[in-house]
């Protein structure tokens, strides 16, 4: 399931200018194929900058995400990797691995969230993410 939603949502960097423009291209595949609508990533950089760095889910992995009422059409998950990390306000390490979601409910994603669970429990797999030059086929296959 994760794989599925992985498919095509891919995107690569080597670095951001600071964890909103992060933030913005981590989304932008979901907001190209329909998923979302531009307003549910201005939420998600509210929320941030308003309860502080909740999204950032352990060390080096974020999980943006808002409500289903601020602007998702469709469920759906993407994945940005920014090579040199970027810092959040409030946190110690740099976040390298944005996995965003757009939920329609509370139930959507509940299969892919629990695969994203295993990798994120998975040192060795999400090790070898953050730190070696992989295209979007190799994270695909470890997924």
């Amino acid at each position: 399931m994760l794989k599925e939603f992985l498919q095509n949502n891919i995107t690569i960097v080597d670095n951001v200018s600071n964890w909103e423009e992060a933030l913005q291209i981590g989304a932008k595949t979901l907001l190209d194929n329909k998923n979302i609508e531009e307003r549910y990533i201005t939420s998600i950089i509210d929320n941030v900058k308003k309860h502080g760095p909740y999204i950032v889910i352990t060390e080096g992995v974020a999980m943006p995400h808002s409500r289903p009422e601020e602007g998702v059409i469709k469920k759906g998950m993407s994945f940005l990797k920014v090579k040199q990390g970027v810092d959040f306000p409030d946190t110690e390490s740099k976040v390298y691995l944005f996995f965003t979601l757009a939920a329609e409910n509370a139930d959507g994603h509940q299969d892919a969230i629990a695969e994203l669970a295993d990798l994120l429990g998975d040192d060795e797999k999400l090790d070898k993410i953050i730190k070696e030059d992989l295209k979007a086929e190799d994270i695909l296959s470890l997924l």
